[in-house]
């Protein structure tokens, strides 16, 4: 939608004159720079953003019909005054900068610096892209006007003149380069300096790839004879020194003691590293220029030998260039080694400058002067240690990137230039990087619109290789060989090899979104491990809290937390995300740290075992000699007094006497405490209210009432006064909270008077509450706030908990159904092991009339659920065997029992089957999310593909027969259509191709779209509201006829159908256990050879059904005949006096023709009398031998040979795919015999130049890609595959048959 607006922008300014005026503007400055024709550069960019072909082609128009030559002196004349990097200036106001000098304004030269020092990079960038656009999407014509002016008087050549200021920019650069090459560090002006340069020169790599890509011919040849190649040899010279000057650290050596000298180091380090990459990125643009230069060019063309003279020109600086690349490509593989990390001996991942070199030393693959250079590349902190795994990461993906590139274009060049030896002497140098890149760079051949044969070179991921090795993709690959290969014409075998790349591109990414999640897991391990350590560190601290404040648990209760915390602990152990990180680090442990880890486990075990034991025999053995020998018991017995005894007794105001109420929990806490005191001499019904309010308050911990009986003996004694309050001020407290609480009662009882305190408690109390007087209220308001704040914190960490625990939900669901996608084959395998060990049980069951004995079949277990199976011996229907309907009085019921004699059998039964019902029931839920989308898409995309192309449902109408025609209607004008398929805008698609013809709103309403949102010029940049997040907008946004059409598709799945009568039938195996047998059928389904068989049967279906059909027809006239005339020599009763007919009646007659006569193998004949003797014994013969004939011979032969046929053709098919695949390239057609003639040439061919996985991965690469990134080859397979035109396969021809007198 964004860029529908920004095209309805454009055209609005297009349609007012905008491209003229800017034309003119451009042509009226007279190639003199200012602020309008600043102005008028970024207007022009504004309108040409995208590659807008109306735009391009009005400028086009308007220059060609003026012929305005002054457009063109202006651009060179901007050119020319464009500024590059001027040392001498930069030298002038460094000095002037030293000096302290001022301008005449006052103010500072290093703050006009920026300003004449190449000021105008800004505008040299908008002028070099405006030209960049007017060529953009490859507009050939634009290319070569921008070249030659046809019809001028005049002709100013842009391309060369771009060329010239590159050389005057690559000039500046170079000396600035060698200023610096003698400092050790480049200062933050040159820093800013050089990235303003390379900043103008990669802007003028782009423009000089736009103005050649297509390929346009004609630039080509003149960037081939230009001053280019001088400037390509003098930014490789610029790129070979300044890479290895920028990578290398250089400390000031007079700063060496603490965190001053890292932290001054790691800024300067940081800020070289970001010039690097820019220079990188500088390197891959110019790459990327020469790339395209080789587009379209032929074996031996001029412009590859141009390019060849021009490496080895510089070749010293490509060996620094692939030496630097080779140096950090290899480098992080080599620190992840195990030889490496041997060396490692810090816990945080650091190793010393002398065991890093030590290390590198032994890996045998840099010399010590490449070592050496590492190290100066290398951070130290201030104890020499390096962080290797920050190291080789820095310095990976910008190699990686331009690397890639320069293997490209050496590749390129090596099959153009196929027998220069110079080249041979670079691509042996560079053999470690193409190496490298080998596996990632894909090629593939096109007939281009020259026709002739192109070769396209792009990068696949190592990802998306991974993906095509997916056991879901290699079953879709091998059903599409098997379908495909065979199929005559070329255009539509073509058409079903690109209907499969985009299946597989969808299924590829489902893949991607699954291992994405498990990439994320595993690399969220050391993050969980972080915060486990954290948790660790926040329990210890805890513990140092809680020891350090006021009051401390008890003893016991910290005894029960303890042995809590050990359980929960212990059941930690067995959660999900410890056993999960657990599994990946023993997924990386080597087999000598799992024999160790065994080794250690298993003596651990033992030694806790004898642990235990010792512990166990040790605690029996102390209690023992402690209870007997130990004298605990007399020695208490000595050490009790009478004052204990008697404080111990129940005080007789306590007894609720006068009372029927049992005693209050909190009695018998008040009696302990000390019994009533002076309260004794009040009435009965005081002391209850006594016992009321000490039964309430007198529980409380900390608090003491005055002691009844105990006060005889020993007492304990009061404490000393303290600023808080004496122990009187605390139960005055304690009894005003009494007294608070039980305002809010009903019944209102009468205070006790309070009893007489001693003198000195009385002193002390009223010191005490003078001291509190002030402070009450202060500390009431102070509480109260510490509760609002408490609540709110509460609250909110509540919400957030709420929150982060639906998250934590969502997350360990997704990856729950990614775990069950990845392991959807594994699932049915251990399934069917499953079903295997069932049946296996099942073996074991017997069969008895009687309910088996205890003691006979003691251990068995009975059939639960359907275990009695009565009248399973009574009479069978039809028969004849007993007439009169009477039961046999000894035949019941008769009873299903596993006969065993261990007992584990049954219990193993029952386990086994809910498993399998719990793997079959996530096998329905993996396919769902495994290959259910992929259904989707498919349907999806088929009936998008109709619409766009067919016209379906807007020209012509489904069959009314045709019920998934008809199901596809449904979904036609629901918003979420489509949701899987990849082209968002293919309703859009049909309305702007059908609306003319047939009416824009009837389309409209047909797809369900409406007009006013696809109006541009109404859309306002309105702010977007919050979306509402209620379950009532959630449920009315569910689109609900797409989920009807949804549920239709999938259930209409031939395997998902599959997937639930497996469950159905595994659900049927709890009610009865023999079930589970059809579950063996699954290994047909398995197993490819099996499938073939079951494919033999379904392969003429339509036939084999019909022929049965006939059999039934033939059969019942059969039937007819002997119904009429031959019933007497039915009789299949051997005792004459009860015969049994099987022919007095039509059905029972039919079903036995069918079941015995067509079974019998001399036809019906064999199973009835004989007819010798008899008057209708012709006849017979005549009925038998033409039953025979007819049924025997031919219908049940036929019925076999469809079969046998079936299965004969499918192996011949099959036997025909492998011989195709290995004698014939698919997408060439050429033949195994041609190639051959050098040795492994089929192989190599099939392989590296017409690889299958080459052509998908390559459409998965152009879908991916912007389309004004594309190059020009990719422009054009991009333009045919958007029209479903496949003539840039080369059916028929090949690079290496073009080309084969050059190529030897």
């Amino acid at each position: 939608m964004e860029k529908q607006r920004l095209l309805y922008q454009q055209s609005r300014l297009h349609d007012r004159g905008a491209a003229e005026m800017v034309l003119q503007m451009i042509s009226a400055c007279k190639g003199e720079p200012g602020a309008m024709v600043s102005s008028t550069l970024k207007l022009g960019i504004s309108i040409l953003n995208g590659g807008n072909c109306d735009v391009q082609q009005r400028m086009l128009d308007y220059l060609k019909d003026k012929k305005d030559v002054g457009f063109f002196l202006s651009l060179q004349a901007l050119m020319q005054t464009c500024s590059v990097l001027d040392l001498n200036a930069f030298e002038r106001q460094n000095k002037a900068e030293g000096l302290g000098m001022v301008s005449e304004e006052g103010t500072n030269i290093k703050l006009e610096r920026d300003e004449k020092v190449m000021a105008d990079d800004e505008f040299t960038c908008d002028l070099f892209r405006f030209l960049q656009l007017l060529c953009e999407g490859h507009n050939n014509d634009f290319q070569n006007y921008l070249r030659t002016q046809t019809g001028s008087t005049t002709t100013i050549n842009i391309i060369i003149c771009t060329v010239d200021y590159l050389l005057r920019l690559q000039e500046s650069i170079s000396d600035f380069y060698w200023y610096y090459s003698g400092k050790d560090i480049i200062d933050e002006p040159g820093k800013r300096n050089f990235s303003k340069a390379m900043t103008v020169a990669k802007q003028v790599f782009n423009s000089l790839t736009e103005y050649i890509q297509g390929p346009c011919t004609g630039n080509q040849q003149s960037l081939a004879h230009s001053r280019l190649w001088d400037a390509v040899v003098g930014f490789l010279h610029v790129f070979a020194h300044m890479m290895m000057k920028l990578a290398q650290t250089h400390p000031d050596p007079g700063l060496r003691n603490g965190d001053h000298f890292w932290s001054r180091t790691h800024s300067e380090d940081s800020s070289q590293i970001g010039l690097l990459k820019e220079l990188l990125d500088l390197q891959k643009d110019m790459v990327v220029m020469l790339l395209s230069l080789l587009e379209g060019n032929v074996v031996n063309g001029t412009i590859a030998r141009q390019m060849v003279d021009m490496l080895v020109e510089s070749s010293s600086n490509v060996e620094m260039i692939l030496k630097f690349f080779d140096m950090f490509l290899k480098l992080k593989d080599i620190v992840a080694s195990d030889a490496f990390l041997d060396y490692v001996t810090d816990p945080r991942g650091l190793i010393s400058k002398k065991d890093f070199s030590k290390a590198m030393d032994s890996q045998k693959q840099y010399s010590p002067s490449e070592i050496q250079f590492l190290l100066s590349c290398s951070e130290a902190d201030e104890n020499e240690m390096i962080n290797f795994e920050e190291f080789a990461n820095r310095f990976q993906e910008p190699a990686k990137d331009i690397g890639f590139n320069i293997a490209v274009l050496l590749t390129n060049l090596s099959e153009h230039v196929p027998h220069d030896t110079r080249l041979q002497n670079f691509l042996e140098q560079a053999e470690s990087v193409l190496n490298y890149f080998r596996p990632f760079l894909g090629r593939i051949e096109i007939m281009g619109a020259s026709k002739r044969i192109e070769r396209i070179y792009f990068e696949i991921s190592e990802a998306n290789r991974n993906q095509w090795e997916m056991p879901q993709v290699r079953e879709s690959k091998r059903q599409f060989i098997f379908d495909v290969v065979n199929e005559g014409a070329e255009s539509e075998k073509m058409e079903l090899f690109v209907n499969f790349c985009e299946d597989t591109i969808f299924e590829m990414n489902i893949a991607s979104q699954i291992s994405e999640h498990e990439e994320e897991g595993n690399g969220d391990e050391d993050e969980e491990e972080e915060e486990e350590s954290g948790r660790g560190e926040e329990g210890d601290g805890g513990e140092g809290e809680e020891g350090n404040g006021e009051e401390a648990p008890a003893e016991s209760s910290s005894a029960f937390a303890d042995f809590i915390k050990s359980v929960l602990n212990f059941l930690n152990l067995f959660t999900f995300r410890n056993l999960r990180r657990r599994y990946r680090k023993l997924r990386k442990m080597t087999i000598k740290e799992m024999i160790i880890g065994l080794a250690t486990f298993f003596f651990t075990i033992l030694m806790g075992i004898l642990h235990f034991i010792y512990s166990v025999c040790k605690g029996l053995f102390m209690l023992i000699w402690n209870t007997l020998f130990g004298g605990g018991l007399v020695e208490g017995a000595k050490k009790m007094t009478l004052t204990e005894i008697l404080t111990n007794m129940p005080d007789p105001t306590q007894d609720e006497v006068h009372g029927d109420l049992p005693p209050e929990p909190g009695a018998r806490k008040v009696q302990e405490a000390g019994g009533s005191g002076e309260g004794e001499e009040a009435g009965g019904g005081e002391e209850q209210d006594e016992d009321g309010q000490e039964a309430e308050g007198g529980g409380r911990p900390g608090f003491d009432t005055p002691g009844g009986l105990g006060d005889m003996g020993e007492t304990e004694p009061e404490e000393p006064p303290t600023p808080e309050g004496t122990p009187l001020l605390k139960r005055k407290l304690l009894g005003e909270g009494a007294e608070g609480d039980e305002e809010g009662e009903p019944e209102v009882t009468e205070e006790e008077p309070a009893p007489e305190p001693e003198k000195a408690d009385t002193e002390n109390g009223e010191k005490a509450e003078k001291e509190a007087e002030a402070k009450p209220e202060e500390e009431k308001v102070e509480e109260e706030e510490k509760k609002v704040k408490v609540k709110a914190k509460k609250g909110k960490e509540a919400a957030e908990e709420g929150f982060e625990l639906w998250n934590e939900l969502e997350v360990q669901r997704i990856k729950f159904m990614n775990y069950l996608s990845r392991n959807f084959y594994n699932l049915r395998f251990l399934a069917l092991f499953i079903a295997f060990a069932l049946n296996f049980i099942l073996l074991f069951y017997k069969v008895s009339s009687s309910p088996p004995g205890e003691e006979d079949f003691e251990g068995s277990g009975m059939f639960e659920g359907s275990g009695l199976f009565e009248g399973s011996g009574g009479e069978a229907e039809g028969s004849g065997m007993e007439e009169n309907g009477d039961e046999d009085d000894e035949e019941g019921p008769v009873y299903y029992f596993l006969e065993e004699s261990t007992g584990y059998m049954e219990p193993a039964l029952a386990f086994l089957g809910i498993l399998h019902t719990i793997i079959s029931f996530l096998c329905i839920i993996g396919y769902n999310c495994l290959k259910v989308p992929l259904v989707i898409f498919k349907r999806e995309k088929e009936l998008a593909r109709k619409l766009e192309f067919d016209g379906l449902y807007v020209t012509e109408q489904p069959e009314d027969d045709d019920i998934k025609g008809q199901w596809d209607r449904l979904v036609l004008n629901t918003p979420t259509f489509p949701n899987n398929y990849w082209d968002k805008f293919v309703k859009r698609k049909v309305l702007d191709k059908y609306g003319d013809i047939y009416g824009r709103e009837r389309i409209a309403e047909l797809l369900g779209m409406d007009l006013a949102s696809l109006d541009v010029s109404q859309m306002t940049q309105e702010k977007k509201p919050n979306p509402d997040t209620s379950m009532f907008t959630w449920l009315t946004s569910i689109d609900i006829k797409y989920q009807i059409w949804k549920f239709g598709v999938v259930f209409t799945d031939n395997t998902f159908l599959y997937l639930v009568w497996y469950l159905v039938m595994s659900l049927l195996g709890h009610y009865n256990n023999f079930f589970f047998a059809c579950h063996l059928l699954d290994i047909a389904m398995g197993v490819k050879t099996l499938r073939t068989i079951l494919s033999s049967v379904t392969h003429n279906g339509k036939q084999l059904v019909m022929t049965v059909g006939l059999l039934a027809v033939v059969v019942y006239l059969y039937t007819v005949v002997a119904f009429n005339f031959f019933r007497k020599f039915y009789n299949m009763s051997e005792d004459e006096d009860e015969p049994d007919m099987k022919c007095d009646d039509m059905m029972t007659c039919y079903l036995f023709h069918m079941y015995v006569g067509v079974r019998a193998g001399g036809g019906i004949g064999d199973e009835i009398e004989d007819p010798a003797g008899d008057e209708y014994e012709l006849y017979r013969v005549v009925f038998d031998i033409t039953f025979f004939f007819f049924v025997i011979v031919i219908l049940l032969a036929i019925i076999q040979g469809l079969i046998i046929d079936a299965f004969g053709e499918l192996r011949d098919q099959q036997e025909q795919v492998r011989e195709d695949m290995e004698t014939k390239c698919f997408i060439c057609g050429i033949g195994s015999d041609y190639f051959d003639t050098t040795p492994h040439g089929f192989e190599t061919h099939t392989l590296e130049e017409h690889n299958l996985a080459n052509y998908m991965f390559f459409l998965m690469y152009l879908i991916n890609k912007d389309e004004t990134e594309h190059t020009g080859q990719e422009s054009y397979v991009w333009k045919m595959y958007q029209e479903r035109c496949w003539d840039f396969f080369p059916a028929g021809d090949c690079f290496r048959k073009q080309y084969e007198d050059q190529l030897g």
